[in-house]
């Protein structure tokens, strides 16, 4: 295993541990990500691909925690009901 990624790994871990404030399910997921990254270092050939795709998996954990904090920070007294119709827009849904 390269030192990138090394890094990644470890930076995945961080995030998942950041994202699931309870224990249990960090474990969950941080045991699903050590299998497969241990069925992929296996390969003698790393895949590029496998590489860019858990780098997009970082990035969209790391922006969406950072979403959440800063919807928590600046709308604090929105209900949940608006916070539920403002994340459906976001997606491109319509709430009821």
């Amino acid at each position: 295993m390269t030192t990138t990624q090394l890094h990644l790994y470890r930076r995945l871990l961080r995030e998942i541990n950041r994202q699931f404030a309870p224990a249990s399910k960090a474990k969950v997921w941080s045991a699903q990500l050590r299998e497969q990254w241990l069925e992929a270092s296996r390969n003698p050939e790393p895949n590029a691909n496998n590489l860019m795709a858990a780098q997009n998996v970082l990035t969209f954990m790391s922006n969406n925690r950072q979403y959440k904090e800063l919807l928590a920070e600046f709308n604090p007294k929105m209900s949940e009901g608006d916070r539920i119709e403002k994340t459906a827009r976001r997606v491109g849904l319509e709430a009821p």
